[in-house]
């Protein structure tokens, strides 16, 4: 049983209507210090926020507060302790917890205060040069092989098949796209072109226990070559090969260069299948591409359904979403045909 976040998008909630008040209160209770916000998890709307999070002080140490307003199906406080018991690795780790609440009824929030982790992304975004794709690859192989010894959960019914998973996924997309009255004809088209392919081909890929929101990020990289964890809510069982284009589909969708092409990302992604195809635990897999394809369209899908239209834009947000729009419809069609 994993978390399931964009799936609560149509349940009401009260959470931020008291957010001063629980910012007051947490405040009385640990001696946080409040700086500033860094981050709101809007889900898809501005009034439909999951959680919050500020940078602060301490106990006289720099220090970072998550609220949680959502009633979660695995708090993340039991996550974190669940993953230090039994992560082997000595590079890849999770922000130091300094103090924590597990979301209850009564109270109707819960937060964890934890370590201000100070540390570049493991790339920027949107394109990472060969020797951050060769780094990330070798972070990689050490998050899949050390620091992920079993599962935290067991498997929800849901969970077993990747098929039954992605179809449920697509399909709640859809019906948020619908409810904002932004599925278009050609998503429609795609969106059934992709459940016809998938049909014949997820049966096939197995379900994995994995961190599924695996972006640059959500992987910083301390000065002592340690990789640190972020959004460690999202800890679930996806398709296989799933968090290899997680982080690959965040590139693109930040790309704010007009200019850049198809030819350009599809090079680009074929640069990270090579390098993918060198590690160990993929070498001997021949069926990785057309895995790698299969995540990389269900991706481009929810980009087109979801994504674009619910992210910011500094500037010619209009001319922004259309040269990405274009890009993941070209971009969808081209694994399509690679699948």
């Amino acid at each position: 049983m994993s978390n399931r976040i964009t799936e609560k998008y149509f349940d009401k909630r009260g959470f931020i209507e008291k957010e001063k008040e629980i910012l007051e209160e947490i405040k009385n209770k640990t001696g946080f210090i409040f700086e500033k916000e860094i981050f709101r998890g809007e889900i898809y709307d501005k009034d439909k926020v999951g959680s919050l999070l500020y940078q602060g002080r301490w106990q006289n140490k720099p220090a970072v507060l998550k609220v949680q307003g959502l009633k979660l199906e695995i708090d993340e406080v039991d996550i974190i302790n669940t993953f230090n018991k039994q992560n082997k690795s000595e590079k890849v780790r999770l922000p130091e917890l300094y103090d924590s609440l597990k979301w209850n009824k009564q109270n109707g929030y819960g937060y964890l205060l934890m370590e201000f982790v100070g540390a570049p992304m493991i790339y920027n975004p949107p394109f990472a040069d060969l020797e951050q794709i060769k780094d990330f690859c070798g972070f990689y192989e050490k998050y899949k092989t050390k620091a992920i010894n079993k599962p935290f959960f067991p498997q929800a019914v849901y969970e077993q098949s990747s098929l039954v998973f992605t179809v449920q996924r697509v399909s709640h997309w859809a019906k948020i796209a619908e409810s904002k009255n932004t599925l278009t004809e050609s998503d429609i088209k795609n969106l059934e072109k992709f459940l016809s392919l998938i049909g014949k081909h997820l049966p096939s890929v197995k379900m994995e226990f994995m961190h599924g929101h695996l972006t640059y990020s959500d992987v910083l990289k301390a000065s002592n070559n340690e990789y640190v964890l972020m959004s460690n809510l999202f800890w679930s069982y996806r398709p296989e090969y799933y968090d290899t284009v997680f982080h690959l589909w965040a590139g693109v969708k930040s790309i704010r260069d007009l200019s850049v092409t198809l030819g350009q990302v599809i090079q680009y992604l074929q640069n990270w299948i090579e390098e993918y195809k060198k590690l160990s635990l993929i070498k001997n897999d021949p069926d990785f591409e057309r895995k790698f394809n299969l995540m990389m369209a269900e991706r481009c899908i929810g980009a087109l359904l979801v994504d674009l239209r619910n992210q910011s834009y500094h500037k010619d947000k209009d001319n922004h979403i259309a040269h990405l729009t274009g890009l993941f419809r070209d971009l969808l069609n081209y694994f399509f045909s690679k699948i």
